[in-house]
């Protein structure tokens, strides 16, 4: 057996370990089906395959790390190590909405697996069709199980669970398109490239608020590596497959990343058509016409076998008004998203831009990335503004195209540094230092906001980032609990990123013992349900002031406080205050009359234009719940 095993390539061997792993799992899956082991060892098995992938398509796309670029590497990831525990740590942050979504969903399938693998692996693939997979906690359990599990925990795990992988594959592109631009100063290009791209505030800001959504790069720059420099001249197999699996794996990490896939492939058939017909125009017809047979054919097949394995996303796209659902979130279309773009890359990087463009067209030197990285994030933007306006999560969708913008800019750099040495290199540092300094905060992520100065955004920074409150709404949560038996609810009306039900739910994590017994908020039109949990809930909060730290001109909450507030003397009596310590109080009010039609109908005529727009989640809701109850 020994001598078999050292006949096989290295590829045979890895490859039969992992056959031999997942044989192992499926043993001790059938053997101890509730095991608290099982999910952490297979969450384990899927990054090592993912991190043998990785190694796999750097392999095919050329890229080789000597021992400067491995110590470069390495350097930047315990600097990340270092960087993520002191930005943890110097906050006391409570995770709500999509901060806590994936957080959530990580106890759900730990949940589902200590039932039995099926029960598992059922809530994993049968998230296929939501708007939020399951797909990345299958990879984030280990180290996960090993720490406290709470919110803070859940984004350093980042740094071991996708970071490596993430870094690794940046590391790939940087070094590949330096091939590309035939560099010749590569020393000062990788470090002034790896370290500006690894930097980049919008890199790691959805990280840092337990957002994992960078997961989703891995595969984003693994089709970056696959295609920069290939034009189907050839049929690979290999390399086929793995751009197949790594677009749907992109798909299912955020739907949203399907704006960069649309934006770069069709960018990219443009391309390798540009090459096949200049191919031709030489005289080579013969391999001009094998490069589009090629794409062709590959196209076809991967957009049938993407359709096929993805159906039940594909068709909820489909059948469902994204825009029309998520016109709160626009906040003025092209125009406005433009705006934003140029905010968030900032004049730096658009310096950097420009010395890269003035390279590529002065040398010749593969003008072929600015097209492709300029066309496809145009393109990506002009999908995603048909639906709403971009937070800076968001962002993650355009960052491979800015990089390529980026990276012929390090590449000029580098190739001029001994022109001026001493002025490039402190530009280069204060770029890293400015963008290291940029905080990774909710109100960063809202960075659209329209407020009155900068002494309001720090303060309202601080009120949400660096919680003050943090006992007072621990007593609040603690009340609810105490005073709310086992199917009596309560409900909060304010929807804020200063409060909401989430901020009560999750003070606690991994506790969360008032989770079913505080209902979720009502504020966004076409996506929140009118609230009939209100007319359902012994007791009801609320806030004075009203908070309204990030809101549009049509949230709802507000509203909704303020009919409550008219006829609040009829149906309810006061329970309790709480005082925030920032200026806010919040009241507690019991009920003590039963709902009726008329309370129902009078909050519910408030909101007609938002019923005839959306009646399935206004009228119909009431009726239905008015018609259970012979109301």
């Amino acid at each position: 057996m020994t001598k078999l095993l050292s006949r096989l390539p290295l590829s045979g061997r890895v490859g039969l370990g992992f056959a031999a792993g997942a044989l192992a799992l499926l043993v001790l899956g059938i053997a101890a089906p509730g095991s608290s082991l099982f999910f952490p060892l297979v969450s384990l098995w899927c990054d090592l395959a993912l991190f043998a992938g990785v190694l796999v398509v750097l392999r095919m796309a050329g890229v080789r790390f000597d021992l400067f670029h491995c110590a470069v590497i390495v350097g930047l990831w315990a600097a990340a190590l270092l960087y993520f525990y002191w930005s943890l740590s110097r906050r006391d942050f409570i995770y709500y909405w999509d901060y806590a979504n994936y957080i959530q969903k990580q106890y759900a399938a730990e949940a589902a697996f200590a039932q039995s693998p099926a029960a598992g692996f059922g809530l994993i693939f049968g998230s296929f069709a939501e708007d939020y997979t399951n797909f990345i906690p299958l990879f984030l359990e280990f180290p996960f199980c090993l720490t406290d599990r709470t919110g803070d925990s859940f984004a350093f795990c980042q740094v071991f669970s996708v970071l490596p992988m993430l870094l690794t594959l940046l590391a790939g592109l940087v070094l590949k398109v330096g091939q590309m631009l035939r560099v010749k100063h590569r020393f000062w290009y990788f470090l002034i490239g790896l370290s500006w791209l690894f930097t980049y505030p919008y890199l790691r800001m959805s990280a840092l608020l337990a957002q994992p959504d960078w997961f989703g790069l891995i595969f984003a720059f693994s089709i970056l590596l696959l295609t920069l420099d290939f034009r189907f001249e050839r049929l690979e197999p290999l390399r086929f497959v793995l751009l197949f699996a790594a677009t749907a794996a992109v798909i299912l990490s955020r739907r949203w990343y399907l704006y960069f896939v649309v934006g770069y492939y069709f960018s990219y058939a443009v391309l390798v058509l540009v090459s096949s017909f200049k191919t031709g125009k030489a005289g080579r017809k013969r391999e001009a016409l094998l490069q589009v047979r090629n794409l062709v054919l590959f196209g076809l097949l991967s957009l049938a076998a993407m359709a096929a394995l993805l159906w039940p996303m594909v068709s909820r796209i489909l059948h469902y008004s994204y825009a029309d659902r998520y016109a709160y979130y626009n906040g003025g279309g092209l125009a406005w998203e433009l705006y934003l773009q140029t905010f968030r890359v900032g004049l730096l990087n658009f310096i950097l831009i420009g010395l890269g463009l003035r390279f590529t067209l002065r040398h010749r030197k593969a003008p072929a990335l600015p097209c492709l990285g300029g066309m496809s994030l145009l393109l990506s933007v002009l999908l995603f503004t048909r639906v709403q306006n971009t937070s800076s999560h968001q962002m993650l969708l355009f960052l491979p195209a800015w990089f390529l913008l980026f990276l012929p800019g390090a590449a000029a750099l580098a190739e001029g540094i001994n022109r001026r040495r001493g002025l490039k290199i402190a530009y280069w540092a204060f770029t890293l230092v400015f963008a290291v300094s940029v905080r990774s905060t909710p109100l960063t992520v809202v960075d659209h906001l329209p407020l009155r100065g900068v002494r309001e955004f720090v303060r309202l920074n601080a009120l949400t980032s660096d919680r003050k409150d943090l006992p007072q709404i621990k007593a609040i949560a603690q009340w609810i609990d105490t005073h709310c038996a086992e199917g009596e609810t309560s409900y909060m009306i304010p929807h804020d990123m200063l409060y909401c039900s989430d901020h009560f739910k999750n003070c606690q994590l991994p506790q969360m013992p008032i989770n079913d017994k505080l209902s979720f908020g009502f504020s966004v039109p076409g996506t929140h349900e009118f609230p009939m949990q209100f007319f359902e809930a012994k007791y009801v909060l609320t806030a004075d002031p009203f908070p309204q730290t990030y809101v549009g001109s049509s949230d709802l909450a507000n509203t909704f406080n303020d009919l409550f507030l008219a006829v609040r003397d009829q149906y309810f009596t006061l329970a309790a205050t709480f005082d925030m310590g920032n200026g806010t109080t919040f009241t507690i009010w019991e009920r003590t009359a039963a709902p009726t039609r008329a309370e129902v109908e009078y909050y519910l005529s408030a909101f007609s234009a938002e019923d005839a727009l959306y009646p399935e989640l206004f009228s119909q809701v009431a009726e239905r719940w008015l018609a259970e109850r012979g109301l």
